[in-house]
């Protein structure tokens, strides 16, 4: 999974339907769903200390980190949680490809905070490599409070993967939250389909089912299949959009703008 520069999105999901949560003492769990900004250390001068963005809801851990330059590693796990303490595993990617197997352990403080360690169990020895870190998070209340429809994604986004090859990514969803046209666009050409749908209308959370073509460029970048994520929008007018998606093989985080 991988590390950005100037902007790291770090989405992370609490355990409610990926995993399972519960209380040594009885009662109501805390619960870590929130959306989360903070700080990546793993060994990487280069990107330790830089701003990351979150989410951490139903169980799942979604971390993009954008670096001036384009993504550099991103995140996706699942949790469980008993009381304020977490665990869990997933995959680390590395400019869109699997990068590495990773596990998960931290704690948390409900609706404030998340400290989170990872450690790479299996892949790849290059950029980022077998290198564990650490994630330092502060949860928004106010963004998640924020509530969801899906007519406030109606339009066109465009937002970029990343630079020179990873191109830019654009969509049109209807008010409905089905994406209407848009991809991964030149020079790779991928073509989506899907939806962008709200989970809870309460909270600022959408659920994420991209379909790709696979394109007709060598160098698409998304393979043909289904990936699935979680996204959030920011911004008075909700003209941000946080998305993130993966489907065990090839992870994306971007940060689209509503034309």
């Amino acid at each position: 999974m991988k590390l950005l520069n100037n902007l790291l999105i770090i989405t992370l999901a609490s355990a409610i339907g990926y995993g399972c949560s519960s209380s040594s003492g009885g009662g109501t769990p805390p619960s870590a769903n929130g959306i989360y900004s903070g700080t990546i250390s793993d060994g990487h001068t280069a990107v330790n200390g830089i701003e990351e963005k979150g989410i951490i809801y139903n169980g799942r851990l979604l971390v993009v980190s954008l670096k001036a330059d384009g993504i550099q590693q991103f995140f996706d796990a699942t949790f469980t949680t008993i009381d304020t303490s977490l665990t869990g595993t997933g995959e680390r990617y590395d400019n869109i490809s699997l990068q590495n197997s990773v596990t998960y352990n931290g704690s948390f403080s409900e609706t404030v905070s998340a400290t989170i360690s990872f450690g790479v169990t299996t892949g790849t020895t290059g950029n980022p490599g077998l290198v564990p870190g650490t994630m330092n998070l502060t949860a928004s209340t106010a963004l998640l409070a924020k509530g969801s429809a899906a007519n406030k994604l109606q339009g066109t986004w465009t937002g970029s993967f990343g630079s020179g090859f990873f191109g830019t990514m654009d969509l049109t969803i209807d008010a409905t939250g089905t994406i209407t046209a848009g991809g991964d666009q030149s020079p790779l050409d991928c073509v989506f389909s899907g939806s962008i749908t709200p989970e809870d209308t309460s909270i600022n959370v959408y659920n994420v089912a991209i379909s790709s073509d696979g394109g007709t460029a060598i160098n698409c970048s998304m393979t043909a299949g289904t990936y699935t994520g979680l996204a959030w929008t920011e911004g008075d007018t909700d003209g941000t959009l946080i998305l993130m998606f993966a489907d065990g093989t090839k992870g994306r985080g971007v940060v689209l703008t509503k034309n």
